[in-house]
């Protein structure tokens, strides 16, 4: 049976448990989802504040990648990381040394996953992202809060992530060797909005 019969997209997929092989048969939709442990949630679209932070994080990105050619990024792109977890990151970053290509989909854990908190998911990328993100490989997970433009990050040390204090205005990956984020812009936004 084709996943399309199994799930009509007339009632939604939200709530509904699959395999992340059948996740992503579903192709393309127009709602946000990820695969959470065998269980479908959709998110809402993001807020603007949200898509203009995501605007002058990928600015900075695409500027080092170009000068440096040792990144590459994907924004809300699906990245399964086992037969029962699909996540949709808002930035995955990965060293070209990982991943010197463009694959079909993404199956690798990312470099640095970066999210903007979602209010209505905070504790889904403060707690249950961030024990997966640490379970599946990721080297770096960084959360910005758009309430106050604060950056909380974890950065792999061994099979664990370590807490490690952010301050000042400038985000230093190291994931990413060379990488530094500038939070200004991020800050001067936020100030404005």
């Amino acid at each position: 049976m084709s996943t399309a019969a199994k799930y009509p997209a007339d009632f939604g997929y939200a709530g509904l448990t699959m395999k992340a092989d059948e996740y992503l048969a579903l192709g393309e939709t127009p709602d946000r989802y990820e695969l959470v442990h065998g269980v479908v949630l959709m998110s809402p679209s993001p807020l603007p504040i949200h898509s203009l932070i995501l605007s002058r994080l990928q600015q900075q990105l695409l500027a080092f990648g170009d000068r440096t050619s040792s990144l590459t990024f994907f924004s809300d792109t699906d990245v399964r990381f086992d037969d029962t977890t699909v996540y949709r990151p808002d930035l995955c970053v990965y060293s070209t040394r990982r991943l010197p290509a463009i694959p079909g989909r993404l199956d690798l854990a990312p470099d640095l996953v970066i999210e903007v908190l979602s209010p209505s998911h905070r504790g889904l990328d403060l707690m249950t992202k961030r024990r997966d993100y640490e379970k599946f490989g990721v080297g770096e997970y960084w959360i910005i809060d758009p309430a106050n433009g604060e950056v909380r990050a974890w950065r792999r040390t061994g099979t664990r992530f370590e807490d490690v204090p952010c301050s000042g205005d400038q985000v230093q990956s190291a994931a990413i060797p060379g990488l530094l984020i500038d939070m200004r812009p991020v800050r001067a936004l936020l100030r404005g909005a």
